[in-house]
């Protein structure tokens, strides 16, 4: 059969179902069960179904709306710069084909803010919702309401356990970790003293911080070294310092330094300690002027411009292309990136 005569009608025939399901598939707005959804893709791939992306436009001047919720950025948190950058870009490639992004920011540790933001978004007739899930409670109910009424919803930068029914895109946290800690082991004898900090707002509330502690410790779970734990909620860089000073004093045989998020406030105080290995998070400039400098040996980059970019085009393909997301877990590759390699890695900070 050939891939232009394929419609809904022969991938409803071929999976022994009827065509309500099948546009459900197509247009991702779930009401189909696992069983029945498998059967309609494995239809969709023997078929080699391909929509008519040209015919749909000229049939249709139909546009689509995607609104995209995530925190803003700031000098303190600039990561989400890179995001912005992302959906900017997007937004010049597929506007020609009716598809129009709109970026909810709110403020990451206010939940009000975040609230505000997703009761706005329900206020219009979005046909997607691509989001940060920041706030537990208030992403369950939130996403809940978006799937009673059908409107397809993709999770990015963090994954939540109670929603792994929903596609995702970005860095398994998990693994990152565990990563971290084959990366120290490597660089360090047995029995060596490491630190696992984690530096958060009260309200950051990010599961994936958790994950990459879980991860590393992991690895770690039959092994010799000794891991130490130093945890900072909500205090100030200079507190931070302070505490942490303090710290290595009393356990100067620390060689290791693990920082699940936040690893540029603290990098300048092992400027003056020697035999010593930081690993961390983030492209941001002053993580890259740091490495630079030798205050960081790793980074893991998150690819946030990718997160964005990419993700946008899972709704492209189930909107304008009608191809179901296929895979729930769309993980990242977990970049290790260090002095010696930094420059290549531009494209990821200045796109």
């Amino acid at each position: 059969m050939k891939q232009n005569s394929v419609g809904i009608k022969d991938i409803a025939k071929h999976a022994g179902v009827s065509t309500g399901p099948v546009d459900k598939v197509l247009n991702n707005r779930g009401g189909v069960s696992e069983a029945t959804k498998k059967k309609i893709l494995k239809a969709i791939e023997e078929l080699g179904y391909t929509p008519n992306i040209l015919a749909s436009r000229l049939k249709s001047a139909k546009t689509y709306n995607i609104a995209v919720l995530f925190p803003k950025g700031s000098d303190d948190n600039p990561f989400w710069y890179e995001h912005e950058k992302g959906f900017n870009d997007s937004m010049k490639e597929l506007e020609s084909f009716g598809f129009n992004i709109h970026l909810h920011l709110f403020h990451q540790n206010y939940e009000e803010s975040f609230v505000s933001q997703t009761n706005m978004i329900l206020q219009k007739n979005y046909d997607g919702v691509f989001m940060v899930p920041v706030y537990k409670n208030e992403t369950l109910r939130f996403t809940e309401y978006l799937e009673k009424k059908g409107v397809p919803v993709v999770l990015f930068d963090t994954q939540l356990s109670d929603l792994m029914r929903i596609p995702f895109i970005g860095q398994n946290a998990k693994d990152s970790g565990y990563l971290a800690a084959d990366l120290m082991n490597k660089c360090l004898p047995n029995e060596e003293s490491i630190l696992i900090a984690s530096i958060t707002e009260r309200h950051d509330n990010y599961a994936h911080f958790d994950l990459r502690e879980q991860g590393f410790k992991d690895f770690f779970k039959n092994s010799t070294s000794r891991l130490l734990e130093y945890k900072s909620i909500d205090q100030k860089d200079e507190v931070i310092k302070e505490q942490l000073s303090e710290f290595l004093k009393i356990h100067p045989n620390i060689k290791g330094v693990f920082v699940t998020n936040g690893i540029h406030k603290i990098a300048p105080l092992f400027s003056n300690i020697d035999n010593h290995i930081l690993i961390g998070y983030d492209l941001i400039d002053k993580n890259i002027a740091y490495l630079k400098e030798g205050y960081i040996d790793f980074l893991i980059s998150q690819r946030p411009y990718t997160q964005a970019h990419s993700g946008i085009r899972l709704f492209y393909d189930l909107l304008i292309k009608k191809s179901p997301i296929k895979n729930t877990n769309n993980y990242l590759p977990i970049d290790i990136v260090m002095k010696s390699n930094i420059d290549y890695y531009t494209d990821f900070v200045e796109k």
